[in-house]
């Protein structure tokens, strides 16, 4: 039996020092070698990753879109190119990840065995600075404020089963490329952060399931220590309130306005105290714009016309709690959780449609 077509997809951004282990870990894959492909976008204009391949694998395709589309624009891309070669599956990657050799053989069995599954997200481990391994996503969680964070992020490693989750981490996650055809790829206008929970948001409505498959084992080269980019925050708010306000239906938006509103305050305190102030209003600045009103009603028509599942039905994907380390304070955990968990109980229960 000839084993399905993947095409992996890489978006790099001045990333090039990381390619020599992530293709290392791409060639050990024990999946027929003429069944797979590599796909890279190279986000900006150096061309730096796209003549790396070209002088060590030249049969990788490179694309180099001239400006930068962002992650969700530069993957976008690569999953079009990947569905008009004819995959069965797309795996996206991230630059700052290496995989064990048995991640495509691993992501592409469970897929097989679950054929409602439209996104399968692999094990995600990562390293601690103290040198441990530990568990950076068995899943990712998503609070039903939109925010959506890394399940299970620091705990010990483990062996897990196959089990539903609320969507696939963007970090390595395998989708089905009926389920793309479906549904589309990643929105670019979201340029990056929460574009993967826009899509496994989608995909559930659509009437698409999401599964771990922990026997693939990808590690993560990610550091919650390290500097962000402060624009970052700005792209993490913008798109969580797009999100909720295109994939909700408009009575349950009604019943979780209270709450929207009372987290706003939170965020830009929170914001305040992180020197990011500046970055969180001008998401304001960006819900203030005709062109985003124009936006988002494409966006929500869309959503909404793949409908196959209630609000109802997602209730149980959603969580309550900001259950993520850095951002689990003691402040969260006794003071916010509480109160914004003590709300969903109630509303949860009316969310029947």
């Amino acid at each position: 039996m000839t084993a399905p077509a993947v095409a992996v997809l890489l978006v790099t951004f001045d990333g090039t020092r990381h390619l020599e282990r992530l293709w290392a870990s791409l060639c050990a894959q024990r999946y027929p070698a003429e069944r797979w492909r590599l796909i890279v976008v190279e986000n900006g204009p150096e061309r730096r990753a796209a003549r790396w391949f070209s002088e060590r694998a030249p049969d990788v395709q490179a694309l180099v879109p001239g400006g930068n589309t962002g992650y969700a624009g530069g993957n976008a891309l690569g999953m079009q190119q990947a569905l008009a070669a004819g995959a069965d599956y797309v795996v996206v990657v991230t630059q700052d990840t290496h995989l064990e050799p048995d991640v495509l053989p691993a992501l592409v069995d469970v897929a097989e065995a679950h054929p409602a599954a439209g996104a399968v997200q692999p094990k995600l481990l990562r390293r601690e600075p103290d040198g441990r391994v530990v568990i950076h996503s068995r899943g990712n969680a998503l609070h039903y404020l939109g925010v959506g964070f890394v399940g299970g992020d620091g705990e010990p490693d483990r062996a897990l089963d196959v089990r539903p989750i609320a969507y696939a981490s963007g970090a390595a996650a395998l989708y089905r490329a009926a389920a793309l055809r479906a549904v589309g790829t990643f929105d670019p206008a979201l340029f990056m952060y929460h574009e993967d929970s826009d899509l496994g948001w989608r995909l559930r409505l659509a009437g698409w399931d999401c599964l771990l498959a922990p026997a693939a084992v990808v590690h993560h080269d990610y550091d919650f220590a390290r500097p962000a980019w402060r624009r970052k925050w700005y792209y993490v708010e913008r798109n969580r309130l797009i999100n909720v306000l295109t994939h909700y239906r408009a009575a349950t938006l009604a019943l979780l306005a209270p709450a929207l509103l009372a987290f706003e305050p939170v965020g830009l305190l929170y914001a305040a105290r992180r020197g990011w102030l500046g970055e969180r209003l001008a998401v304001y600045g960006f819900f203030a714009r005709p062109a985003s009103w124009r936006y988002l009603a494409r966006k929500r028509r869309a959503v909404q016309a793949l409908r196959r599942r209630r609000d109802r039905d997602l209730v149980p994907f959603l969580s309550a709690r900001f259950a993520f380390g850095p951002v689990a304070t003691a402040a969260v955990r006794f003071i916010l959780d509480p109160v914004f968990a003590a709300y969903w109980s109630v509303v949860s229960r009316l969310i029947v449609w």
